[in-house]
């Protein structure tokens, strides 16, 4: 990998496995000094020996851990470069065919969980004119059939980013918004059988292509829009192009 992050302090979150693990690897590739959070432990303690990093179990929906691991992790890596935050939940189907319970996950989770890691971020990244990016998805530009509260928590992400990358601007802080469609993941492989949209269009990247962009097109050249592949693009420009026809052309797709 031609970047160079050597001694570089960098969280990765969600790293035990997916897009969080094929980022954690890419940069230790490059010499990046690693604070990897996840709840499974086992498959993280299994990432941390690959990739030298420190690892940390959190449960990011619980606000007073983010808080403790954020405060070891910058002490551990001597200052904080950036955070890739990769972790989330994933539910699909009809709505009301899906607990509340799990509804209620799912925003505890992504929209709640990257609040607490964005909060508890910001001040040491000010102190380094760091990076901060979350995992957005083509879900948040156009509320898919079959993915109503991920969409809703995905679009809560992206609002949230846009908001912080304003707000943070001036302390040289960037943010920045990786927005992947089907990703071959454990978590998509798990949830999506059976979906309509999954199974008509199928995967579209596979992990290491989103851990590339987060860190050539995030960290690298630290832009607000990352795009993994030509597929995401393209959805974000026809959802403003095409709004007028938004639902019938997802009845097209979906039906």
């Amino acid at each position: 990998m031609a970047q160079n992050f050597h001694q570089k302090g960098i969280i990765v979150t969600g790293a035990a496995s997916g897009i969080g693990r094929a980022t954690a690897v890419l940069l230790a590739q490059s010499g990046a000094n690693l604070a990897l959070w996840d709840v499974n432990e086992a498959a993280l303690q299994a990432v941390a020996q690959e990739t030298g990093g420190l690892a940390q179990v959190v449960d990011i929906s619980q606000p007073a851990q983010v808080v403790a691991a954020m405060d070891t992790a910058v002490v551990h890596l001597g200052s904080l470069a950036g955070v890739v935050h990769s972790a989330g939940v994933l539910a699909t189907g009809y709505f009301e065919q899906i607990p509340l319970a799990k509804h209620e996950q799912l925003i505890q989770v992504n929209l709640l969980g990257s609040t607490a890691v964005a909060h508890s971020a910001l001040p040491y990244l000010a102190e380094t004119h760091g990076s901060l990016i979350f995992l957005a998805s083509t879900s948040a530009l156009y509320g898919p059939p079959e993915y109503a509260s991920y969409g809703a928590t995905k679009a809560g992400v992206l609002a949230l980013a846009q908001a912080l990358r304003l707000e943070t601007a001036e302390q040289g802080i960037h943010i920045g918004a990786v927005i992947p469609s089907f990703v071959d993941t454990p978590m998509n492989a798990n949830h999506n059988p059976g979906v309509t949209l999954y199974e008509r269009f199928g995967v579209s990247h596979t992990a290491v292509d989103v851990a590339q962009a987060i860190v050539s097109q995030g960290l690298v050249r630290r832009r607000f829009h990352i795009w993994p592949g030509v597929e995401p693009r393209l959805l974000y420009v026809l959802s403003w192009l095409a709004r007028p026809w938004g639902d019938k052309l997802m009845r097209l797709f979906w039906r």
